[in-house]
């Protein structure tokens, strides 16, 4: 086999291959020889059909299937010869091959990236210190009261008042067009509602009134089409309600399934305590890949940090349109987010590589037991059979990335263990 490799970009080689004449032939020879022992051809028994009546039954069979055999072989061989470590499957371009001559053909590849690891340990960080407060556990509680929340009909004949809750009809218009029309609807009067000023045209209205009026639609509005135009809306208040926040008593606390109000609190505490721990690892996490990544800018293939871009806009882009915008408004949101998605994406790819050399020369591994519990763990969360869980799992090739997960974990637990960590107060 002949060989020749270029550098066409960073961290991506094309393999120049010529496989000689005799490989292929003997690639024929052997081909021939199996297909031979279970060849049914009319006129002879099998396994007794000579090689030119094979050839004239098989031929496009066997070009293909050597052609297929030397490619891989040829590839693996000059992978291995060259010490190179594929992170992609092989672009294969300019293949010439006739089954009697020789056989030429390109190899594409994205190579993982060649580096020395800088020190790793004592990584300076900062760690806000634990402190859970009473204003942070009053905070919870009230919105428990506000979930258990009763909304009561105004008795009096007053009419709507700020803080009001409303079951209304209304529609507008804008130039005669219907821009939106609902009925039976609940507004809560606030002070910034969709439309600036719309909570003061309906202050005042009692149940059972009709108002119609004109407001401005705002500059930046969901809709641009009718952005800075005048609309003529008509609303029929048909109910008045004040919402009634629940007394903190034990009683309160007994139907969210705690005994006292002392004891929801202390719950309360620890999940708070429990979540600022998550929070505090993650910042820690975001500390340790940032300074790695700054010391350690290595060169990647760039075909991976394209394929983490595109990952990281799709998820934001369906992120986007769970919050109910518009294709410009998308689009503008995207573009004003393209500059980050690079970024996050160069970093992201170079940190698994980082990583990942970490591990190995750590002999971080990931035993089966882990893998076990990890998916025993979220079978409770998704509240399924832990076998049902795991072929599903296997089905849609997802233990892989699982893998990697509880991999990063005992990479990142590492790191902070044997980080310098400062604590500092809470902001």
């Amino acid at each position: 086999m002949k060989l020749k490799v270029k550098e066409t970009a960073k961290c991506q080689k094309t393999l120049e291959i010529e496989v000689s004449k005799e490989v292929i032939q003997d690639q024929f020879i052997e081909y021939y020889k199996e297909i031979k022992k279970t060849a049914q051809i009319p006129g002879f028994r099998k396994g007794k059909a000579p090689q030119e009546v094979l050839e004239k039954h098989f031929s496009d069979k066997a070009n293909d299937q050597v052609l297929t055999n030397v490619v891989n072989d040829a590839y693996h061989e000059a992978i291995k010869k060259e010490n190179l470590r594929p992170v992609s499957m092989p672009d294969i371009t300019d293949v010439d091959f006739q089954n009697d001559d020789k056989l030429t053909f390109k190899a594409k590849i994205d190579i993982r990236p060649d580096f020395t690891l800088k020190e790793y340990k004592g990584i300076k960080a900062k760690k806000e210190k634990l402190n859970i407060t009473e204003a942070d556990v009053s905070k919870v509680l009230g919105y428990l009261q506000e979930r258990y929340a009763q909304f009561e009909a105004v008795k009096d004949e007053r009419g709507v008042k700020i803080g009001d809750y409303i079951i209304c009809d209304y529609s507008y218009e804008v130039e005669g067009k219907q821009i939106d029309k609902k009925d039976h609807s609940w507004l809560w009067i606030d002070k910034e509602m969709f439309l600036p000023g719309l909570s003061n045209k309906i202050e005042g209205i009692k149940a059972g009134e009709n108002r119609k009026f004109d407001i401005k639609i705002p500059e930046k509005f969901h809709l641009a089409e009718i952005a800075r135009k005048s609309a003529k809306f008509d609303i029929t208040v048909t109910e008045i309600k004040e919402k009634k926040l629940p007394e903190l008593n034990d009683e309160f606390v007994k139907k969210i399934g705690k005994e006292t109000l002392e004891e929801l609190k202390l719950h309360i505490k620890d999940d708070l305590s429990q979540e600022k721990e998550v929070q505090n690892k993650q910042a820690l996490k975001a500390q340790i890949i940032g300074y790695l990544v700054k010391i350690m800018p290595i060169e990647v293939p760039q075909a991976l940090v394209d394929k983490r871009e595109q990952g990281l806009k799709d998820s934001s882009l369906q992120r986007l349109k769970q919050q109910g915008l518009n294709e410009a408004q998308l689009e503008d949101e995207l573009k004003k987010m393209k500059d980050m998605f690079k970024d996050e994406a160069l970093k992201q790819v170079r940190s698994f590589f980082l990583l990942e050399d970490i591990a190995v020369k750590e002999k971080i591994e990931v035993t089966e037991d882990e893998m076990s519990e990890r998916i025993a763990m979220m079978a409770r969360l998704y509240n399924q059979k832990q076998e049902d869980l795991l072929k599903y799992l296997q089905k849609n090739k997802m233990l892989e990335s699982i893998h990697w997960d509880v991999w990063e974990e005992k990479i990142i637990g590492f790191l902070i263990d044997n980080a310098a960590i400062e604590e500092i107060a809470a902001k």
